[in-house]
């Protein structure tokens, strides 16, 4: 898949927190898309790229912010039903990567964020992880 454009609906449940950090500015984070925190402790949508955390949660909302002033994103950490590359049921239980904001992989690519745990296999491209600060590793 690819970043994405536009808004998305993205399925949950267990939501377990809901949070807000500061946006790089001149970002645009979509609604449904995974976030992650760059090396200026700015929150951008999840991507590959050098200096990123983990990724901290799903977007609440969607929220361009502009060249200037303080924008805030609000982050749901839970569990949430994303795209996969190419994953299998021998996966659950282990850590997956973000390869943009609406897919993962269980394998880390070039600079990948960790996304979270898979945590319900449901098909080979497309399971349920656990997304939050505590679920995934840099």
């Amino acid at each position: 898949m690819t970043a994405l454009s536009a808004s998305r609906i993205t399925k949950s449940r267990g939501i377990t927190r809901k949070t807000s950090y500061l946006m790089a500015v001149s970002t645009t984070i979509y609604e449904g898309g995974m976030i992650t925190i760059n090396a200026s402790g700015l929150a951008i949508p999840a991507a590959a790229g050098s200096g990123f955390s983990q990724v901290v949660g799903v977007a609440a909302t969607s929220v361009t912010s502009a060249g200037s002033g303080s924008y805030y994103i609000e982050v749901l950490e839970g569990e949430f039903l994303f795209g996969a590359d190419a994953i299998t049921q021998a996966h659950v239980g282990s850590q997956m990567f973000a390869n943009d904001d609406q897919t993962f992989d269980n394998t880390q690519g070039t600079n990948e964020p960790g996304c979270g745990m898979l945590i319900e296999f449901v098909s080979t491209t497309s399971g349920w992880i656990r997304v939050g600060p505590e679920s995934a590793i840099a």
